[in-house]
């Protein structure tokens, strides 16, 4: 009887034991997982086209695809097909002893430009402003698949009007800036409910349609500290009705909001903002410490 309970005993033992090392596989397996996004890009808006950038921003990453090599290329290449991303991070990460996790990603494209001639001798940049659909996902799964559509033949071309941001706003007497606290790349949400698209009527199938949105991002670098207003004139003229907000759901030690004269917001008027200022002030930053995962950083299981 003794000898058949220590035999159970061992059993049980090697059952946890085994157990136990296969949790910590699956931990280590977590840690490193990475997935894949695939990018079908439709026709350039200009003539002569570049390679096409564009950026995914992640809970504490930030990933491009300029310098990232398939086919021996780098960035993307217009009316192609199944550009493939690959090691996109997935899953839990740890920095300073603080575990995060990396599922929902924001995606920008630049605009690409074009030079037009506004009045004789003079020359203006117009800007193709793209749709990229989505613009954000989550990842699920075990190796995780996202397609990506970049459409930058639906809307009308625009004139961009820049407004910057002051990363060194201090909001109180003894209280740190954004610049003070380290804080760099924010993720924004531009929409703007008048923006035109292109007949389509060849097909029929869009005719006046109106309003479209898009991902931008901030840093507290010179000449990108800035966001940008459409308008379908050349001097800001026949601004189109945007509206700014910011994405701090996937930063991971900070929280973000703009500083405006009626208390902090995530979301503003850029342009009763331009209107009211144009470009001689900044868009006032504030920022405080996080102490807990938001929402863009934690696991969807």
């Amino acid at each position: 009887m003794k000898r058949h309970l220590k035999v159970a005993s061992l059993l049980i033992a090697l059952s946890l034991l085994l157990s136990s090392k296969c949790q910590n596989t699956g931990e280590d397996e977590r840690e490193h997982k990475f997935g894949y996004v695939n990018f079908n890009l439709g026709e350039s808006p200009v003539s002569s086209p570049g390679r096409q950038e564009l950026s995914l921003y992640g809970c504490n990453t930030e990933i491009t695809t300029r310098g990232t090599i398939w086919n021996g290329q780098e960035n993307l290449e217009w009316n192609t097909k199944n550009q493939v991303l690959e090691n996109v991070p997935f899953g839990y990460r740890e920095e300073d002893g603080r575990k995060y996790f990396i599922s929902k990603y924001y995606m920008a494209s630049p605009p690409v430009m074009e030079l037009m001639t506004a009045n004789a001798g003079e020359k203006a940049a117009r800007a193709n402003i793209g749709l990229v659909i989505p613009d954000q996902f989550t990842f699920f799964g075990e190796k995780p698949v996202q397609i990506v559509h970049l459409d930058y033949t639906i809307l009308e071309p625009v004139y961009l009007n820049y407004v910057e941001v002051d990363y060194y706003f201090r909001p109180g007497k003894n209280e740190m800036s954004c610049g003070d606290l380290g804080v760099d790349l924010i993720p924004l949400n531009i929409r703007c409910k008048d923006f035109l698209w292109r007949n389509k009527s060849s097909t029929g199938s869009i005719q006046e349609a109106k309003g479209a949105s898009g991902i931008g991002r901030l840093k507290n670098e010179k000449g990108q500290n800035q966001v940008f207003l459409p308008s379908y004139g050349p001097n800001g003229e026949d601004c189109l009705d945007c509206t700014i907000t910011i994405l701090d759901d996937i930063l991971l030690n900070h929280e973000v909001f703009f500083a405006t004269e009626d208390g902090f917001s995530k979301t503003i008027s850029l342009t009763d903002f331009y209107k009211k200022n144009g470009h001689e002030m900044p868009i006032p930053l504030a920022c405080r410490p996080r102490f807990e995962l938001p929402a863009g950083c934690k696991s969807n299981d």
